[in-house]
């Protein structure tokens, strides 16, 4: 039990960390006054290379930053309990490749601010993963973020779009960049999501698996092995006395 509430504390501070790092930006650019949009992604150009790193970070407006709170908590959160030996590497590698993705399919002379493509990135990752390692836990979690988040299945059409300034080019690049490494992990989620439990002791006697049966057959074991060597031991003891008796027999006989 302790090792598990370690594990949930641990699964929140990367979140928490990232969040907090979000809503710092924006109350920054509220008080100072300061808009930092302009350094956005901006789609094949080199000065818009710098927004594969800043496009996450930056948001038009606080409701435009509550709609990605939520949901880049819960899939972070995901992705600490369940990869939480490479989930760290699983992260930047999602927010580099999502934002290198909007930057060559995006529109030419826009640009494109916000974390949705980090999240569709998450999203198809835990989504696909949970069906591709057909783990229950990890399907259940993926079917509870299309559930809360469901524009993770639409978001990514043009044509289903509530407004044209909305980037379904940084959804899409998310979406492939999640189910790119869903593949590409497939084997090292599986060897972690295998990998042997942690044993614990038990002091009292246990009905499903009661360790003095196990006692018992060894002990039965010891007992047959003694038994046997006793019944080599009198055969070895009758075969000497049946030796000694034809020897004295014999020397009856010849002195006769």
């Amino acid at each position: 039990m302790d090792r598990e509430r370690k594990d949930f504390i641990n699964a929140l501070i990367v979140p928490i960390g990232f969040v907090f790092l979000l809503w710092s930006i924006k109350v920054m650019e509220t008080i100072s006054g300061i808009s930092l949009s302009e350094y956005g992604l901006e789609p094949r150009t080199l000065r818009g290379l710098i927004g594969i790193f800043t496009m996450p970070l930056l948001h038009s407006g606080f409701s435009h930053l509550a709609s990605n709170t939520l949901a880049s908590f819960i899939l972070l959160f995901g992705l600490y309990i369940f990869y939480k030996e490479f989930a760290t590497k699983l992260f930047l590698l999602f927010y580099l490749f999502s934002g290198i993705a909007a930057w060559i399919i995006g529109r030419s002379g826009s640009i494109h601010i916000g974390a949705s493509g980090l999240v569709y990135a998450m999203a198809w990752f835990h989504i696909l993963s949970g069906i591709i390692k057909r783990n229950k836990p990890q399907s259940a979690f993926g079917l509870i973020v299309i559930f809360l988040y469901g524009g993770v299945i639409w978001g990514i059409f043009p044509d289903f779009q509530s407004s044209p300034r909305i980037s379904w080019q940084g959804h899409l690049g998310g979406a492939i960049t999640g189910f790119v490494f869903a593949i590409y992990y497939k084997r090292k989620a599986i060897a972690i999501a295998h990998q042997e439990p942690l044993i614990e002791e038990e002091d009292e006697l246990s009905e499903d698996d009661p360790y003095w049966l196990e006692y018992g057959h060894h002990s039965d074991i010891k007992r047959g092995e003694e038994n046997k060597a006793e019944e080599v031991k009198d055969l070895e003891e009758v075969k000497k006395e049946k030796e000694i008796k034809e020897e004295e027999k014999f020397k009856y006989t010849y002195k006769e």
